[in-house]
């Protein structure tokens, strides 16, 4: 899961880089509330899992995989929750002043990142957020959907083509989506979703 989470997180960067992120820094995104330079910055922060791997793991704490980590906190959907809120607020600060100094310091913390998961095994336990205990691989599987979902979100507030990901990220991300998907609509749902439109009529979406 290294290899894809790097993969994820260098082709992020690409769109970091774009002309048009310094052109439209200011303007809205196409996510309510936040403005480009924030969802840039939330966007870039998502390749920072040095923070998880500094951090000492309780030893009595239950241990869970992506899955239950997104099912039992994702999907907020009041824009205006303290979660939310505190979110946008970081993203700006994580953008700093200007498109280009971002996409500086994300280059330099994916090769910090980089050099710090080399030889790490995928079921040592890293603790998020200084709340969720999950293995690694599972953890760097939560980044990679952040990754592609926010790169999308990014491009098109920016009027991009979004950038294409390498099959093992794709087919991470869309896995665990929809292994999400099932925990929170039922395995119905998704899977009239997946094979049968005409009988498609339910939320399906993982988030």
């Amino acid at each position: 899961m290294i290899s894809a989470f790097l993969s994820a997180a260098r082709t992020a960067g690409v769109l970091l880089r774009s002309p048009e992120l310094a052109e439209s820094w200011t303007k809205p995104s196409a996510l309510a509330e936040f403005r480009v330079s924030g969802l840039a910055g939330h966007l870039a922060g998502q390749a920072n899992v040095t923070r998880f791997l500094d951090v000492p793991v309780p030893a009595d704490a239950p241990v869970m995989d992506a899955v239950h980590y997104y099912a039992q906190h994702g999907g907020e959907v009041d824009v205006h929750s303290e979660n939310n809120t505190r979110i946008r607020v970081l993203g700006e600060e994580q953008a700093g002043r200007s498109a280009a100094e971002l996409a500086d310091r994300y280059d330099d913390t994916v090769r910090t990142v980089a050099a710090r998961l080399e030889g790490l095994a995928g079921d040592r336990l890293v603790l998020m957020f200084n709340r969720w205990v999950l293995p690694l691989d599972q953890c760097l599987t939560t980044r990679i959907i952040e990754l592609v979902v926010h790169t999308d979100d990014l491009a098109v507030s920016l009027g991009v083509p979004t950038p294409e990901f390498d099959p093992d990220v794709v087919d991470a991300a869309v896995t665990t989506l929809a292994r999400i998907a099932v925990a929170k609509r039922g395995q119905l749902p998704v899977l009239r979703a997946l094979s049968r439109r005409e009988r498609a009529d339910r939320v399906a979406t993982a988030f």
